[in-house]
């Protein structure tokens, strides 16, 4: 079933194209999420706890909220806090964080232009040549393709690895975009799982421009020239790292980073079929399916 397919803009997550805000700005916003540390978890407000329970039984159980449960937080180191909380309460190890671009409007209120959610190892798939992946999404919740570059770290930067892929955005909040990004970072980043696609064989050294596309259900929803292909890319990792060392972790090699929507947020129905092209680089087949319950 084709669903309404958003590029961005109003209260909807950003595109990693996006000019981000300076260095400077994103230091002193990232400096005021130390409070939010996965270790400081444990003394959360009652309040926030009841947040961050609602989503995540909302998630195990597969089910749907009918809207934000509770009243949006106004800081995003609270929302970090919340969002820790939420991560040891999952059944799951975290494998990898997803960046997503934080809308204009958003942004100087904000500090900075991007926000990350976490990526667990039950929720990554990757690509079988000539197979279709399954994703899983939440049934009459939000439901969204977003073709993105995936970094994998290795030892160093220099080491880090380069894959196209995709990043499903699900939440049982259906308007979760609507509360603002505050909301999203309560909610895992609005995150639901990547599919890891081709590497790109000495990313380092490739300098010619892609074009990144996206079919749903045979109909092409959008597509997008990168001049230069992994700028962006770049950014968001080290954004990324940035963060989660304010929050008093350190990434492994290994970590995936899921640097941001390429094209738009595309929103699609479970039972959707999508293509994913990056030209020359590679493509990859999906379908949404329903999440189910976890035990």
């Amino acid at each position: 079933m084709l669903a309404n397919h958003l590029e961005h803009g109003g209260g909807r997550e950003g595109g990693i194209g996006d000019e981000p805000q300076t260095r400077d700005q994103t230091l002193t916003t990232l400096r005021e999420l130390r409070a939010s540390r996965a270790d400081g978890a444990a003394d959360l407000s009652p309040t926030f706890a009841e947040i961050s329970a609602s989503l995540v039984t909302a998630r195990r159980e597969a089910g749907v909220l009918a809207r934000f449960p509770g009243t949006v937080p106004t800081d995003l180191a609270s929302a970090y806090r919340i969002q820790s909380h939420s991560i040891a309460k999952w059944p799951d190890t975290v494998a990898g964080w997803k960046v997503g671009g934080i809308p204009p409007n958003w942004r100087d209120t904000l500090g900075v232009s991007w926000l990350v959610g976490p990526i667990f190892h039950k929720s990554v798939r990757f690509d079988q040549a000539g197979e279709t992946s399954i994703m899983p999404v939440y049934r009459d919740g939000f439901a969204a393709i977003e073709p993105e570059l995936i970094v994998r770290l290795g030892e160093s930067r220099e080491q880090d690895r380069m894959f196209i892929g995709a990043e499903i955005a699900s939440s049982p909040v259906s308007a979760i975009n609507d509360y603002g990004p505050i909301a999203v970072v309560c909610d895992f980043g609005n995150n639901n799982g990547v599919l890891v696609g081709r590497e790109i064989a000495e990313w380092a050294r490739f300098d010619e421009p892609i074009t990144a596309s996206i079919w749903i259900d045979g109909q092409l929803i959008a597509e997008r020239v990168l001049e230069d292909t992994f700028a962006n890319a770049l950014a968001a990792r080290d954004f990324c790292l940035e963060n989660v060392a304010q929050r008093g972790l350190e990434l492994q090699p290994g970590t995936l980073i899921s640097s941001g929507a390429i094209t738009g947020i595309h929103e699609a129905a479970s039972g959707a079929r999508s293509t994913v092209s990056f030209g020359a680089l590679g493509q990859f087949e999906l379908e949404l399916g329903n999440a189910q319950p976890l035990c």
